[in-house]
C-alpha cells in the first residue's frame, strides 16, 4: 500500500512540475499566448511545440516566437503552413483564406510576412552532351539572356559553334553571346567543338535548355 501511494505521489509531482514547466514557457507572439506545450529554453517557447491562444499553431518555435515549419490557424480560419522567421512567414508556404465568400489560395513564396508570388520555376536542361556543367542565374527583369563559355573560369574559344532558339534576337559582344527580346517560355539549343584541358581531343558538345520564368538571365557553360 506504501509502494502505491508512493507511486501516485511521484506521479502528480512529476505531473505538477511538467505543467509549471510549460506555464513559464512564454511564447511571444500575443494572439498565440494561453496554452502551450513542447519544448523550452530559457523560459521561452523554443523547439518542437504547440500554442493555442485566440489563433493556434504547430510547428517549431525560436526564442519564443515561430520560426522554421509550422502551420498556424487564426481565429477567421484562415490557415499558412510553410516556413517563419521569428514570427512572420518567410520563405515557401501555403495561405488559405476566405474573401467574399470565396476560397483564396496564395500558394508560393513569402518575405517580411507577405506574399511576392508563385514559386518560380527553375531552367531545365533537356539535353547536355559533353558539358561539365550548366548554371543559370536570373540577374532581373528584363527579356535577354547572355552565354558564356569558360573552361576552369576562364573564357574558352571554341570552333563550329552554333546555336538556335524559339525566340528573340542574336547578339554577340565579344565576350559573350546570346538573344535579346525573348518571350516565355523560351527554348535555345547550343552546338561547338572545343578542346580538352590538354588540347589533345576535340569534344562535340550540345546543349538544350527551357527558361520558363520571365527575366534576364545569364547563362555559365563549364567545359
Amino acid at each position: 500500500m506504501k509502494t502505491f501511494y508512493l507511486t501516485i505521489g511521484l506521479i502528480l509531482f512529476v505531473s505538477i512540475s511538467s505543467l509549471k514547466a510549460q506555464d513559464s514557457c512564454k511564447v511571444l507572439v500575443k494572439n498565440l499566448q494561453g496554452a502551450y506545450n513542447g519544448g523550452c529554453k530559457k523560459g521561452l517557447a523554443h523547439g518542437k511545440g504547440t500554442a493555442n491562444g485566440v489563433d493556434s499553431y504547430e510547428g517549431s518555435f525560436k526564442k519564443g516566437y515561430p520560426n522554421g515549419r509550422g502551420k498556424y490557424i487564426w481565429s477567421t480560419g484562415a490557415v499558412y503552413n510553410g516556413s517563419w522567421e521569428m514570427g512572420v512567414r518567410n520563405g515557401e508556404g501555403t495561405y488559405a483564406f476566405i474573401e467574399n465568400g470565396k476560397e483564396i489560395i496564395q500558394d508560393g513564396i513569402w518575405k517580411n510576412d507577405k506574399y511576392v508570388g508563385p514559386k518560380p520555376i527553375l531552367p531545365r536542361i533537356i539535353q547536355k552532351t559533353n558539358i561539365n556543367s550548366a548554371s543559370f542565374v536570373r540577374t532581373g527583369d528584363g527579356n535577354s539572356i547572355t552565354i558564356k563559355i569558360t573552361m576552369n573560369g576562364v573564357s574558352q574559344s571554341v570552333e563550329d559553334f552554333s546555336m538556335s532558339a524559339s525566340s528573340g534576337t542574336e547578339f554577340s559582344n565579344g565576350v559573350s553571346i546570346g538573344f535579346r527580346g525573348i518571350g516565355f517560355p523560351f527554348t535555345c539549343k547550343i552546338n561547338f567543338k572545343s578542346w580538352n584541358q590538354m588540347k589533345s581531343v576535340l569534344f562535340d558538345r550540345k546543349l538544350e535548355f527551357e527558361i520558363t520564368q520571365p527575366g534576364g538571365w545569364e547563362l555559365k557553360i563549364e567545359n
